[in-house]
């Protein structure tokens, strides 16, 4: 059984930081939450502008009002993901983030996050085969949840 996990971040940059984190589990449920960058344990403030305006559009001051700290988002992410014998992403920035995420929350996952295109290599499937297949699912949304709605769309297409 398995997982997808997405995030969203301030930018792309060793400052940068997860300012939305989205599951989507088999059953079809699909989750997000945003993460309110003044409850990190870390500084965190770096924000890329041209991120905010052009690719996920989520407002620092949005995070800030509507945003979970980030010890109630490891909470819930450990309670729903603890279950799933693998948690997949499509980017190593996602490990990047979730290593940032749990750092800030002084916590450890109780999952294992792995990149999909070393899950697939072992179903004997390339990373061409599975960035055609997302793009298959249509236009990357840039929201936690319904990108990772779409990695999961496009893994089931590969090995059901």
């Amino acid at each position: 059984m398995w997982a997808t996990l997405d995030f969203e971040s301030s930018g792309l940059s060793k400052q940068s930081y997860p300012i939305e984190v989205g599951f989507s589990l088999p059953d079809g449920r699909v989750e997000s939450v945003l993460i309110n960058p003044n409850t990190s344990a870390d500084l965190w403030t770096y924000w890329d502008d041209v991120a905010e305006n052009e690719i996920h559009h989520i407002s620092r001051a949005e995070l800030i009002e509507d945003g979970m700290s980030v010890i109630q988002v490891c909470q819930t992410l450990n309670q729903v993901l603890a279950h799933y014998d693998y948690v997949l992403c499509d980017s190593q920035w996602d490990l990047f983030w979730l290593g940032r995420l749990y750092h800030a929350a002084h916590m450890r996952p109780s999952f294992l996050l792995l990149e999909v295109k070393h899950w697939l290599k072992g179903e004997g499937i390339g990373k061409d085969v599975f960035v055609k297949a997302l793009e298959a699912q249509g236009p990357i949304k840039h929201r936690a949840g319904q990108d990772a709605k779409q990695i999961r769309m496009a893994i089931k297409t590969l090995v059901s």
